[in-house]
Parts: C-alpha cells; sequence; structure tokens
C-alpha cells in the first residue's frame, strides 16, 4: 500500500478502511498434482501435508523442503497429520492408508468403498472415517487400521472434522446438517445450514465453521445456534479454524481467500487462482497455507492481519472517544460564544418551532441518506480500488489514469461530444419551432389544444417508446425497411442498429421530431412572458414576424435558454438508459458512452472503485460545462 499522510490514514483506520497487507513467503507447485484437495498441518508446526487430485500426497517442512511423496492409485480425498508425523491419507481407490514421520507405509486397508474423508485428533486418539454412501461414521484404531466402532448418523456423509483435542467430532451430511459427535461414538446434537455444504471445522471449545454453496461460512456454538455468518464471493470451498479458534480462513470456487475473526469481521481477502481447494492455519496462526485447483500451495504470512486488526480496533476506540470529546468541546465552546453574544434566545425560537423541526427531519435525512452521502461515498472511493465487502485499498488516482487507457472510455466521449451536439439541437429548436407556432395561433382555444396534443404524449413510458423505435429499426419486420421496399428504395434498407457506421446516428434519430415536452412548455411559457407591448410597439415600428422572433423573443428566451441548456447536458452526460435497452452499447463499442461503461464497472465487474472515478469525472465535466453557460448566457436579469 502506498503512503498516505498521517492525517489522512488516522480518518481511514477510523472508518476501518485501510487493510492490511498480506504477503507471501513461498510458493509451491506439485506437479503433475492436476489440482490440491486438501492440507493438514501437524500441531507443532513442524510439517504440512498436501492431498491432490493426482494421487500424490507430498508432505513438506516448515520452509517447503518437501520430506516424502506418497502415491495412492486414485484421487486423495482428504489427509490428516498427527504431531508425530503420522500421516492418514483417504482416497478414492477405496483404501486408508497410514504413512510414518519417514513417508514409510504402517498399514493399509481396503475400506471396501470409496474413502471420502479422514480426521484424527492431535495424538491420534481418534481416527474417524467417512465411507461413499454411508449412514455410519466408522471410528478407526490408528495403530492398525482395525475398525474399531460407529455412529449412527442416519444419513449419507460427506466429510468429518476432528478437534485437536479430541473431544468434539463434527460430520457434514448431504442433506445439509452437521452432527456433533463425542469421541465415544455418541450424536449429541444436530443443526442445519443455510446450503449444501462442502466443508466443516471444529475447534477445541466445540465451535464448528460450515462452508456452504450459498456463498457464506456459519460458525455454529457448541449448542448447535449460529453465533455467525460470513459473507463470501462464491460457493465455499474449503473452511478452517486456527489453533486457538479465533481466526476462521475459508477459501471460495473464484479462488478468494479470507480470514474472519471469532467477532464476524473480515480481516483479509485476497484472490489467487481461478478456484480456491483447500486452506489451513500454521499452529502459531500467523501462516495461511493456501491450496488452489491448479496445484499451488501458498505460504502466506498472516500474523501482520491480526497484529493490525487488534491494533486498529484500539486506534478506533481511541479515535471515536477523542471525536466524541471533540464534539462535546466544540459544542461547549458555542454555547459560550453565544452566551457572550446574548444569542442564547435562538434556542427558545427552536423551541416554539420544534414541531416544524420534526416534520423536516425526515426529508433532511432522506436527502442525507439517498443524495448526500452517496455522493460523497463516491466521491471517496474514487481513490480506491474498492469492492464492497471485501479489500478496500488507497490507489490514489490510479482510477482516474485508468480511464485514459481505456479504449471505450475514450471512444465513449468522442460519442458523447456528438450527442451533446445534436442533443442541444434537438433540446433547443424543435421546441423553440412548435413553441412559437403554438403562441402565433390566433385561437385561444387552438392553443389549448396543441398544448394539449403535445403533452398527452407524456403518459407514454419513455422505455415503451424505445422499443418501439427499436421495432421500427428491426432488418427484417421494421418499419423503416419495409418503408423503403414500398417506395421501390429496397436496396437502401439496413440493419440500422447492428452496423457500427449507423448504430449512433439510429439512436440520435429516435424521438423525431425531437419536441421535448418539457421544453415546449418552459419555451412556449417564456413567450407568453414576454410583456405584448414590446411586440405591438415593433409592429408600430414596421418590424416582420423573423425580426420580432430574432431581436424580442429570442433575447426574452435567453433565461430559459440557459435553464434548458444546463438540464440537456446533465441528462446527455448521465442518460444511458436508450442506449443500454436499445444496443447496449454496441455493436462493438460503437455507441458507447461513459455512463454506460460506469453501469457495466458497477453492475457486471464489481470495480465500484473505478466506477466511482467515472462518476466523478462525468460531475467534473457537467459542473465545468455548467459554470460556462452561466458565464457566457446572460438572462434578461443578468
Amino acid at each position: 500500500m502506498r503512503k498516505i499522510p498521517w492525517i489522512l490514514l488516522t480518518l481511514l483506520l477510523l472508518l476501518g478502511l485501510v487493510p492490511s497487507a498480506v504477503s507471501a513467503n513461498s510458493e509451491w507447485t506439485i506437479e503433475g498434482a492436476g489440482g490440491i484437495t486438501s492440507i493438514s498441518a501437524s500441531e507443532d508446526g513442524s510439517r504440512l501435508a498436501v492431498g491432490t487430485h493426482g494421487s500424490k500426497t507430498n508432505v513438506y517442512n516448515q520452509e517447503g523442503k518437501l520430506l516424502h511423496e506418497t502415491l495412492a492409485k486414485n484421487v486423495v480425498t482428504d489427509v490428516s497429520l498427527l504431531n508425530d508425523g503420522t500421516l492418514y491419507v483417504a482416497s478414492d481407490d477405496r483404501h486408508l492408508y497410514a504413512y510414518d514421520a519417514e513417508g514409510s507405509l504402517r498399514w493399509d486397508v481396503d475400506m471396501k468403498r470409496q474413502v471420502k474423508s479422514v480426521s484424527a485428533s492431535s495424538d491420534g486418539s481418534v481416527l474417524a472415517v467417512v465411507i461413499q454412501r454411508s449412514n455410519d461414521l466408522l471410528f478407526v484404531n490408528a495403530l492398525t487400521g482395525e475398525t474399531t466402532g460407529t455412529a449412527e448418523i442416519g444419513t449419507v456423509m460427506k466429510t468429518v472434522r476432528i478437534s485437536g483435542n479430541g473431544e468434539w467430532i463434527a460430520v457434514a451430511t448431504a442433506d445439509q446438517y452437521v452432527h456433533l459427535v463425542a469421541k465415544d461414538g455418541k450424536v449429541l446434537r444436530k443443526f442445519g445450514a443455510d446450503g449444501q455444504i462442502a466443508s466443516i471445522a471444529v475447534t477445541n471449545d466445540g465451535y464448528t465453521a460450515v462452508g456452504t454453496n450459498a456463498d457464506h461460512v456459519e460458525l455454529f456454538d457448541a449448542n448447535g445456534n449460529k453465533a455467525k455468518a460470513y459473507d463470501t464471493r462464491d460457493s465455499v470451498s474449503a473452511v478452517t479454524f486456527s489453533k486457538d479458534g479465533e481466526l476462521v480462513g475459508a477459501a471460495d470456487l473464484s479462488g478468494n481467500f479470507y480470514i474472519y475473526n471469532r467477532g464476524g469481521k473480515k480481516l483479509w481477502e485476497a484472490k489467487e487462482g481461478k478456484a480456491g481447494r483447500a486452506v489451513e492455519f500454521a499452529p502459531d496462526g500467523k501462516t495461511l497455507y493456501a491450496g488452489t485447483d491448479v496445484g499451488r500451495v501458498l505460504k502466506l504470512d498472516v500474523g501482520s492481519v491480526v497484529k493490525s486488526a487488534e491494533s486498529e480496533a484500539r486506534l478506533k476506540n481511541i479515535l471515536w472517544t477523542a471525536l466524541a470529546a471533540a464534539v462535546v468541546a466544540a459544542f461547549l465552546l458555542l454555547l459560550l460564544y453565544m452566551k457572550k453574544r446574548n444569542r442564547l434566545g435562538i434556542f427558545k425560537d427552536m423551541w416554539r418551532a420544534k414541531w416544524i423541526y420534526v416534520g423536516l427531519a425526515p426529508s433532511f435525512l432522506l436527502l442525507f441518506v439517498f443524495l448526500y452521502f452517496p455522493a460523497s461515498s463516491g466521491l471517496f472511493h474514487s481513490l480506491y480500488k474498492w469492492q464492497p465487502g471485501g479489500t478496500t485499498t488507497f490507489i490514489g488516482l490510479d482510477n482516474f489514469k485508468r480511464m485514459i487507457d481505456d479504449p471505450y472510455v475514450t471512444k465513449g466521449f468522442g460519442n458523447l461530444l456528438i450527442l451533446i451536439v445534436t442533443g442541444l439541437i434537438k433540446t433547443l429548436i424543435p421546441p423553440l419551432v412548435v413553441a412559437e407556432l403554438i403562441y402565433h395561433l390566433r385561437s385561444k382555444r387552438l392553443q389549448y389544444g396543441s398544448r394539449t396534443a403535445f403533452t398527452a404524449s407524456m403518459v407514454i413510458p419513455s422505455v415503451a417508446g424505445l422499443l418501439i423505435w427499436q421495432n421500427f429499426y428491426d432488418p427484417n419486420t421494421g418499419l423503416f425497411n419495409n418503408f423503403l421496399e414500398l417506395i421501390g428504395l429496397g436496396s437502401w434498407t439496413h440493419g440500422w442498429l447492428g452496423d457500427p457506421n449507423t448504430a449512433l446516428w439510429a439512436l440520435i434519430f429516435i424521438g423525431f421530431p425531437f419536441v421535448g415536452i418539457l421544453q415546449l412548455l418552459v419555451l412556449y411559457a417564456g413567450l407568453l412572458a414576454i410583456p405584448g407591448e414590446l411586440t405591438e410597439s415593433a409592429k408600430m415600428d414596421g418590424a416582420g414576424l423573423w425580426r420580432i422572433i430574432r431581436s424580442i423573443h429570442l433575447p426574452m428566451l435567453s433565461s430559459q435558454f440557459k435553464f434548458l441548456i444546463i438540464l440537456g447536458l446533465i441528462g446527455i452526460i448521465q442518460d444511458f438508459n436508450g442506449i443500454l435497452i436499445v444496443t447496449g452499447g454496441g455493436p462493438m463499442d460503437s455507441t458507447y458512452v461513459p455512463a454506460l461503461q460506469m453501469y457495466y464497472a458497477a453492475t457486471k465487474f464489481n470495480d465500484l472503485g473505478y466506477a466511482s472515478a467515472l462518476g466523478v469525472s462525468m460531475f467534473a465535466v457537467i459542473l465545468v460545462i455548467t459554470v460556462i453557460n452561466m458565464k457566457l448566457i446572460k438572462s434578461a436579469s443578468d
């Protein structure tokens, strides 16, 4: 993360928006692995076992040196590593294997069915196995591999995990339930998850983390009550606890890895590869091992995450306390100042009008929530790489620099210039012509009827109008092509919206003859406000109709022109609805505009920092054009 002035850094910490950095110490790639299936670390942290789709199980030391490699006859579905280096390997080849610390085979038991999961306590006193399509959890003697007992679960199981102390056994079943089992095989309780369970983990005090396809990790206490739920970006593929149970690690199928604390706060998130498959904490909780679908194992230093979260929490408390004290002090100073100036009577006036303030409060609250807060948030987050619910990283002006190299934005600004010029012409000239024609009708009834006829079209929804015009342009059944064929110009028929050379102009032509109702009413009202004495005097001096329009009407309508130009510019720059509905920005990028790119960045690509920067840029353009317009066009009141 780049250096930020300490005052800004303090404010960002107060807001909780400065992410903690996580560094990758090393990366191991297991050749021919075809993807990681499971990871298990010994409780003393000296060894790490990695099971793969390629039938391999590799054991590494803390420095990432390969100690030994074992090979099954099919996919390794699960591994469990003890403190003494003993390794248990479950495989789809229907066998359960046990290896010693040197990698020599201790025993190999044919379980008659595919072994889907294996887990053991840290000392190997409890070893449990899940067999394909079995309703009973098997307990196995760690020394011989013999089955010593069962726990009747009653439904098909998917995976099993045993706490380090061996007191808690969590079993996930295919019907979205988790069963907590004692080491004697007695089922203690049963509780349900919100989705299909892909992975579970259990702590020494009975807390269970459950990863589901509902895009979150659920945390249950020892009584089966849901304590927390952590959101993820995709279906969860793996979960794990730190040794002390205070941290939860997770991976999802989009390649995102996460760390949460038990209190429900996300401490870190990063994307590594296309799909995450396994996660495991080192015993000290300062290292996270992350396995991906391409045979990579990442050793990530996450100690700074935890330390930073703790210091950040303390700093937040201090800052909030200081802020509260500063607000109270400022309020007391204000009261003291008002007392010296004999201004305290204003509180009596406010109290008398208290119900008026109560009535205004909802309006101000809604304005702040839905207008001022989103605008301030967009301005603030334009300086960040921002994904709500994920990491928020300060990147300065990088989002704005990215716009310069974005071909969709540069093409969009070119299209926007064309739309601004043609849009202002459509906004001013056709409504002005119609307003003049209605104004010069001799009959008041005809004036009223004409106004009503034009304004009646306002009841047609704008989306319906766009869809009607889209059908007009249809290359097969559209009105335009059929009309051309009817008058013998069939060679002129065209796929108007499907050709990059004509699509933008076809969009511009939508709405012909471009008589905007609001613009018409504004200009017509301006004409009615012109004093009749001016027109009569001009006629007595011999002025004709065109001279009256040029010398009286147009100057007297300057206020209306200024208003309509500002309103039109804002609408043209911000609007993308018609383009989204009719062409979606295509064909290719021929009808792209910056507002459409902003919409896609926010909705399709979840890149809200970049979308915020685009919004801020459009705001700046509108502001500059508005100021220029206000300075150049002088109204009668100016």
